[in-house]
């Protein structure tokens, strides 16, 4: 599991995710234009109960399954990471299901007591079918990642949202003379389509890669440590799950206490979730990617008790986090006013993905540091250092959001510092724990400085060109801010080069 493979699964993988969530992107550009501010915050309100529900069965045992089966697969135990996969699937199967069950039968109480939306009622019905193809989904993919084979997890992302998208808007225009709330179940019900294609397609490269017996003894010493791996795992994807659903609950809630009626209110909230927060996504698909790239080589670096390796590796990735995410922030801060405008018809979320752009590499710091504590066997770490942040973040969500200046732009506040506490209490424990590590603020000044030169390009050139149509406009800036920045870096890096061989000298 070489610095190579980490690297190529974590190209993979954000090559993947940066399609699935770019075409998720185009949908919810054209989504608010069929349903309306209200209809998307309705289709958005039934998205942080799923989560939680996803997070408890799926996201902490697939990424602890990967956890292990490097950890066999670097002894040579191929068969018995073969049965632990196959029992984990199994399990994580029914108890999707059982989820499933559950968020159908609750819907009606979830919708007018947890939510005070009546209306969402068929939104949270149409999503409850994905919980059981997401599972199996999730456990597929967590066999692959510990074998470092990324390719299939991200051929899954694409077609997924593929799916999903062919679905989802036939099914809101055919719903829509039905009334608006039906319009929102019909464009929800493409997330259990696309699961479904997702699991058809790495159930068959599956079956392609290993065997599907459940031959030999039960490995329930094997499933009783990958479900006490997987516990912190799954609470550390849950509090920010967590966090969204306060969103759902509080902001509309906070907002009506400020004036504003349950439509506008829940608007508002659409345009924090449903147009601020899938834009930010973009800019966290590189540190997402290496977060789970990184589980099984770290774990195979501490199992092998190769600390320094393990912290190198942890070193390049908030680098990389850096290198990548700093420009994408930068511009995004920049052309919020006008990007929200050209896709959504309407700026209303532009100042809350301000904020949020400010502090989208900070939110990709902490998923790469709380996954190598996760990865090194001490996830309980990072979910109490994630529990002060979202302390934080409900204390801001509900103080600010009712104040007239701050609104929605409150609960994006409360995100950020959550993040960035988060973030730095993780670093310091994976110091602590390891015993190594650099202060990632080191490696942040290059990639600081050359966002700056471009952003400063960028908004010589949208001053300078208002005589181009919109969206020209923007199409050349990125590519003018792509151009400056790779510009600035190479400088600089020529620059390192050369003060290196004169100090030599």
């Amino acid at each position: 599991m070489t610095t190579n493979s980490i690297w190529r699964g974590a190209v993979w993988l954000s090559v993947g995710s940066f399609v699935s969530k770019l075409i998720g992107a185009i949908y919810r550009i054209f989504l608010p234009r069929v349903l309306g501010d209200y209809g998307v915050g309705l289709f958005q309100i039934a998205y942080p109960f799923y989560a939680i529900l996803l997070a408890v069965s799926v996201n902490g045992i697939p990424t602890a399954l990967a956890k292990q089966t490097a950890e066999k697969l670097s002894v040579g135990d191929i068969a018995g990471a073969e049965a632990l996969a196959l029992w984990a699937q199994l399990a994580l199967g029914v108890v999707g299901m059982g989820l499933s069950v559950l968020m159908e039968m609750s819907a009606p109480w979830m919708a007018r007591v947890l939510f005070g939306e009546p209306a969402a009622l068929w939104a949270i019905r149409a999503l409850a079918p994905a919980l059981a193809f997401v599972a199996v989904e999730a456990s597929f993919r967590g066999y692959f990642q510990g074998r470092q084979d990324m390719w299939p997890t991200a051929v899954s992302q694409i077609l997924e949202q593929v799916s999903r998208v062919m679905v989802m808007f036939p099914l809101a225009y055919h719903f829509l003379p039905l009334g608006v709330d039906k319009a929102a179940a019909g464009a929800t019900l493409g997330a259990p389509v696309g699961a479904m294609v997702g699991m058809t397609f790495l159930g068959v490269q599956r079956f392609k890669k290993g065997h599907w017996i459940l031959w030999g003894h039960f490995p329930a010493r094997d499933l009783w440590r990958l479900i006490g791996v997987a516990l912190p795992m799954s609470l550390s994807g849950l509090l920010f799950p967590l966090m969204l659903m306060a969103d759902s609950v509080f902001v509309p809630q906070r907002l009506m206490r400020a004036g504003l009626s349950l439509e506008l209110a829940t608007a508002r909230y659409g345009q924090l979730s449903g147009e601020a927060m899938p834009l930010i996504n973009l800019t966290m698909v590189v540190g997402a990617a290496v977060s789970v790239s990184l589980v099984p080589a770290i774990a195979r670096a501490i199992i092998t008790k190769d600390r320094e390796g393990a912290y190198v590796k942890v070193d390049q990735a908030v680098y990389l986090v850096w290198l990548l995410g700093l420009p994408m922030a930068g511009g995004l801060m920049l052309l919020a006013q006008p990007i929200t405008g050209l896709l959504y018809g309407d700026s209303g979320a532009a100042a809350a993905l301000k904020i949020l752009a400010v502090g989208s590499p900070v939110l990709a710091l902490q998923q790469v540091v709380g996954s190598s504590l996760q990865a090194s066997g001490h996830g309980w770490v990072a979910v109490r250092n994630l529990l002060f942040g979202a302390g934080v973040k409900f204390t801001l969500t509900w103080f600010l959001t009712p104040l007239p200046f701050w609104g929605i732009r409150g609960a994006a506040l409360g995100t950020v510092l959550a993040a960035a506490i988060a973030a730095c209490l993780n670093w310091r424990d994976w110091t602590r724990i390891v015993g190594f590590g650099a202060n990632p603020l080191r490696a942040v000044w290059w990639p600081l400085l050359g966002t700056v030169v471009m952003t400063m390009g960028i908004h010589l050139w949208m001053n300078g060109t208002p005589h181009l149509a919109l969206w020209l406009q923007m199409v050349l800036a990125v590519v003018l801010g792509v151009l400056v920045y790779g510009g600035v870096m190479v400088a600089f890096d020529q620059t390192s080069i050369v003060w290196s061989a004169l100090k030599q000298r």
